[in-house]
């Protein structure tokens, strides 16, 4: 029940997560290639908030 409701969630925000998962990837490539830990870890937080947020309106 779990995966199809993920699913569901995907099919609904497709466009917003895929741009923003993409972005954040390049993002965090840069900040581990310049070892800038702190900005990696800002940017897995600004992740899981941002998806956490749209889990939360999520409403199937």
């Amino acid at each position: 029940m779990f995966v199809r409701t993920v699913f569901e969630f995907y099919r609904a925000h497709w466009i917003s997560l895929t741009f923003g998962l993409g972005l954040m990837a390049l993002y965090l490539a840069s900040a581990m290639a310049h070892r800038d830990y702190w900005y990696a870890l800002a940017g897995v937080v600004v992740v899981v908030s941002g998806v956490g947020w749209l889990w939360h309106r999520y409403e199937p």
